[in-house]
Order: C-alpha cells, then structure tokens, then sequence
C-alpha cells in the first residue's frame, strides 16, 4: 500500500474516534479531583464535628474539661509573653534597677519622700505622688478593661464605679461650695474632702467646665481601659485569619445575625459593612459612643486583617477621649443643682398647667425635691472614704454623740449610731477605735462607708436585691471568660488534629500510589 493510503486510513481513523470520549489523561485527573474532593469533604466533616464537641465545653456541663484547659491557656500566655519580656535588655538595664532603688528608697534610705498627705495640711511627698498617680491610673484602667473585655459579656464598670464617681464629685463640690482644691482621685486619702479647699467658697467655681474638668481624667483613663479590653476580640480573629483557618466565632456571629430581623442584628451587620468601607476613619466612629455591638468590629478588624495600631488608636480616640467626655457632659448636668433647677422649673410649670385644669395642687416640684435630696443623702451614706476620714477633727475615738453626728442628715439617727456602735465596738468599752473600724474596710480598695458601717442597712430587699445583682454580673462575667479561653485553648487542640487527619488522608493517598 502506497504512504498516502497509509497515512490517510490513519487520519480516518482518528476522526472515527467519538469526540465525547475522554482520553486515559483527561479520566486520570476527574478521577483525581474526584478523590481530592472526597479528601477535603472528609476533613470539613471531621472540623464541623470536633466544632460541635468544642461548643459543648462549658464550666457548668464539662468543669472537669474546662478548668484544665481554662488553666493550661493562661499558664501558655503567661509562659510565652513573660519569657520575651525578660529577655529584653531593657528590663535588666533599666526597669530592675529602678524598681530595687524605688522599693530601697521606700523601706530604708528615704521613707519621708513618701509621706502621704495631711488633709488640710500639707501635700503628700514627691515619690508618694507619683506612686499614688500610678495606683490611680491603674485603677480605672482595669476597670475600664473588666468593663469590655470578654466579648460582649464585661463587668459594667461604669455603672457600678465611674458614674457614681462622677456624681459624688459634683456633690462635694457643691456641698464644699468650691472646687478650688477639691480632691477628685478616688483612691486620694483626701478624696471630696472641704478641708482641703481654699478660696471663696461662694459657689463661684462651681461651673460646668470646672466640674467637667474634675472627672474628665479618671473617665479617660477609664475610656483607654475600655479600648484595651477591645484587644482581644481583635487578636483572637486576626490569629485565625493569619493561622488560615476560619475565625468561627465571627462566621457564628455574622450568620446569626444575618438571619434575624431584630434591631440589634441589624445593627451587627451595618458595623461591619462601615468598618469595611471605612477603616481607621470608621472604627474611630463606631467607638465614639455606647455602641453595643462594637465587639464585631473588634472582631471585624481582626478578619480584615486590619493593622494593629489603626485599630488600637481609633478604639482609643473613640472611647477614651470623645465617648467618655460625651458620657462626663450628661453626668455633670444630670447630678448638678442648676440642670435640677431647670427640671423642676419644668415640673413646676407642668403642675401649674395641670391644676388649671383639675381645679387640685398635687405639689409636684415638692415631690421630685424632697425626691432628689433623698436621693442625694442614700447616695451620702454610700460615698467612700478611708477609715480615717471619721476620725477628722477627733481628739479620740467615736463614742456614740460622734456617730450620731455623723448620721444627723439621716432618718433614725439614734438608732442608726446603736447599731453601728454595738457592730464596730469589738472591746466593749462604749467607743469605736481606728483599728476597730479598719476591720471594716473592703478589701478592694480599704475604704468604707457609712451605709456599709450600718448593719442594719443591708437588711432590706433593695440593697439585698442589688447586692445579688452584681455578684450574678461578677459570676458571669467570670465563667464566661473562662468558657471562651478553654475553647480557644481546645481550639488550638482540635486545629492541630484536623492537620493530623488531613496529613493522614494524604499518606493513604501516597501509600496507595507505592502499591500501585
């Protein structure tokens, strides 16, 4: 046969061949990406049911699974972050050396350079002011920090501290008539106390701006307590991203409230699509007033893989400095006698217009003053001070005129002063000594008050009914940060498992290769 018949049965050949067909290579990759797809099938399968197993890890259902996991994260955290910060040199070159002459100075060389004040004398030593600035600053930092670290389930701080902070301070500097002096520190031996005043005191100074100026620091030092407890919202969801597996709490929580319709989820989906669109400008925003869901963004900015200090400084602009001033302004006017003043005009006026009316006189303006001096005295009994402060202008220890002195602005006085003394009288000999009262002070700061020094006060509902009220936020706040550790640290645990499953799928894969 000819060369061309041969090579033209060929081509004929080739052209009979069906074109749907697949040739050996193309049925060797479908058979290969079918494979790799039942592989990754089987690794989400095994991921969702090591998720579900983790979900069920709380300190109710599995203590005996959370506390050693709860444990063994903080023990990792505290290992790995103290291990780097004492291989700095700085810490051998400069902060172990202050620290030995700072507590030398303090023990042994130079006790009189941290002498505390004298109220109404003089003002405490140089190093015993920059301690105390230190334990200040400290103070409402970690209460700012409880107040929002813990995704969305923080000790509310403010409430419970700052806020009634604030109105005790404009209190005593109405009460003082001045704030020319005035000690506005919490933790201050001196704190709100008239002595220390001077001036006028003719209510001259007794401004909105001089006021404001009075708490705007412990609310900013408060507010930036507030952005590092943002911190770990962010750290826990950019980890995820950065480790290459999906931030699950974040997916949850977006699916969650993709799939309501309340307010509330709304507002979740609306934070992330601004933090999205406008970065620093748009964190900076989200923080700057109560903002319930600002735990998203946190979480958000961490997915988006966000630059630590983009987001770390709009969280501090927003809460320390604009939101905690906006929340300052509302205090001071809600607390102060000229904002009441302009209330009870209100009132006043609103009960002329009803008695027009009615042809009655319910007395209405009566009624909210008598209110808010009551109000104002309940809130009194509660302020806090050092043991000490009682014992101001003594020249011994309190026998019962003194503490009913100290009671005179107070329903029962008699009564009241009886019972604090028969509570706090521990020898028996009729009067309340200064060590005896110390036994009084709370263990959180070492201060006390007159309500807690009246046994009989913690007798009714109300005062019961709250006390349980923070505790319960106290408890739950506690167990569920230590939820959310334990499964973060089971997280690292069910991670490196599925890298196991997953590099065991691909052996069985190479295995089956050599025995073909």
């Amino acid at each position: 046969m000819p060369a061309k018949a041969k090579a033209d049965s060929k081509d004929e050949k080739k052209e009979n061949v069906p074109k749907n067909v697949p040739q050996k290579s193309e049925e060797k990759d479908i058979s290969k990406d079918s494979k790799d797809s039942k592989e990754d099938a089987a690794v989400e399968a095994y991921r969702a049911k090591l998720k579900e197993e983790r979900e069920k890890i709380t300190l109710t259902t599995r203590p005996h699974v959370a506390l050693p996991l709860f444990i063994r994260y903080v023990t990792n955290f505290v290992v790995s972050n103290l291990g780097g910060f004492f291989k700095k040199p700085v810490v051998w070159l400069v902060l172990a050396p202050s620290v030995a002459l700072w507590f030398a100075l303090k023990l042994s060389l130079a006790p009189e350079l941290f002498a505390p004040p004298v109220c109404g004398g003089k003002d405490g030593a140089i190093l015993w002011q920059i301690e105390f600035a230190m334990i200040e600053a400290s103070w409402w930092i970690i209460l700012g920090i409880l107040s929002s670290v813990g995704f969305g389930t923080g000790l509310h701080s403010g409430l419970m501290f700052l806020f009634p902070h604030i109105m005790q301070v404009v209190s005593a500097a109405e009460a003082c008539r001045t704030t020319v002096g005035l000690v506005p520190w919490y933790q201050h031996p001196c704190k709100l106390d008239c002595s220390t005043v001077s001036g006028p005191r003719d209510d001259s100074t007794v401004t909105f701006l001089r006021l404001w100026a009075l708490v705007t620091v412990p609310c900013m030092l408060w507010g930036f307590g507030t952005a590092v407890g943002e911190i770990p919202p962010y750290s826990v969801a950019k980890m995820a991203r950065m480790s290459g597996s999906s931030d699950s709490e974040f997916e949850a929580e977006v699916e969650e409230a993709k799939s309501k319709t309340d307010l509330f989820s709304k507002m979740k989906i609306w934070t992330i699509s601004f933090t999205e669109k406008h970065g620093f400008m748009g964190v900076f925003v989200l923080a700057a007033w109560p903002n319930a869901a600002f735990d998203m963004c946190g979480m958000c900015c961490g997915y988006l893989m966000m630059p630590f200090w983009t987001f770390f400084l709009a969280t501090a602009c927003g809460k320390g400095i604009v939101k905690v001033n906006g929340q300052a302004v509302v205090f001071v006017n809600l607390f102060g006698s000229w904002f009441f003043q302009v209330l009870a005009s209100a009132v006043d006026s609103l009960n002329t217009t009803i008695t027009g009316i009615v042809g009655k006189d319910f007395y209405l303006k009566d009624i909210v003053v008598k209110g808010r001096e009551k109000l104002l005295n309940q809130f009194q009994l509660q302020s806090r001070m050092v043991p000490e402060k009682l014992f101001a202008g003594q020249a011994g220890d309190l026998d019962i005129k003194d503490i009913r002195n100290l009671y005179e602005k107070y329903d029962k006085t008699g009564d009241v002063a009886q019972r604090v003394l028969k509570e706090w009288d521990k020898d028996g000999n009729g009067e309340i000594a200064l060590n005896e009262l110390k036994d009084a002070a709370s263990r959180t700061d070492g201060m006390v008050s007159l309500g807690a020094l009246d046994p009989g006060a913690g007798q009714s509902i109300l005062k019961m009914a709250w006390e349980m009220f923070v505790v319960g936020l106290v408890l739950f706040f506690v167990v569920s940060i230590v939820n959310q550790l334990a499964r973060s640290q089971q997280q690292e645990l069910d991670d490196a498992k599925v890298e196991e499953f997953s590099k065991s799928k691909g052996g069985d894969k190479k295995e089956a290769k050599k025995t073909k």
